[in-house]
């Protein structure tokens, strides 16, 4: 029987309790497509990105708090939750995932971490007409987003417009290097982001692991992924 493959989640961290933190939908997502999740905590692991990418099929960045700002080159305006151990262990995942072509998709926060990590800059805190910090609850569609032909995310959904949610106030501002944008809401503001240079190279801004059991429509993101990573 041909094994699973092994995808390495990252997740959020409460400096003050100093625990990590995961929702398990982000596991239940992985499991359900296919593949085996397993957490990485990144204490002390940014010079071990080469171990950690030999054991893992693919990885998986989540969501959570905001980056830190030097890392794109600003002084911080309206930054929310800061981990920088988080921003480095991600960052030179990103990176190194690029580089050896090892699938990653990038969720939320995950997706701003890939952009920056490319070479890229963030809005640091929306005004828009459209909420993308919504009240509504989790699992509720509430804005659209756009989604360009030829791209890998259009194959995944075979839609040119579906409805998200959208837990975010900050989002991709100057493109990273390599990178093209596969979708945008109505308002302008980026919410796909992907690499030709690599067979797959994901981010959305919204939630699908909070949306996949309700909406059948995203479990596609997950089961493409675990399957890019076979």
């Amino acid at each position: 029987m041909r094994r699973k493959p092994l995808i390495g989640i990252t997740p959020s961290f409460n400096p003050h309790s100093e625990k990590f933190l995961l929702d398990i939908e982000y596991v239940k997502a992985i499991q359900k497509a296919g593949g085996v999740p397993l957490i990485i905590p990144y204490a002390d692991l940014k010079n071990n990105i080469d171990l950690i990418l030999e054991k893992f099929d693919g990885i998986m960045l989540t969501g959570g708090g905001d980056i830190l700002p030097f890392y794109y080159k600003e002084e911080p305006k309206k930054t929310k939750r800061v981990v920088p151990e988080r921003d480095e262990l991600e960052i030179e995942l990103v990176k190194k995932c690029f580089k050896n072509k090892k699938p990653l998709f990038a969720i939320c926060r995950g997706c701003q971490v890939m952009n920056v990590a490319m070479g890229g800059s963030l809005i640091q805190d929306i005004n828009s007409e459209i909420e993308h910090d919504q009240s509504a609850y989790y699992d509720k569609l509430t804005h659209t987003i756009i989604i360009e032909k030829g791209t890998l995310l259009y194959e995944i959904f075979k839609k040119r417009e579906i409805k998200v949610n959208s837990f975010h106030h900050q989002a991709v501002k100057k493109l990273g290097k390599d990178l093209k944008v596969s979708a945008k809401a109505k308002d302008g503001i980026i919410e796909g982001i992907e690499s030709e240079k690599h067979p797959f190279f994901l981010g959305v801004q919204f939630h699908p692991e909070l949306l996949f059991e309700k909406h059948k429509i995203f479990f596609k993101l997950f089961k493409a992924f675990v399957d890019g990573c076979r």
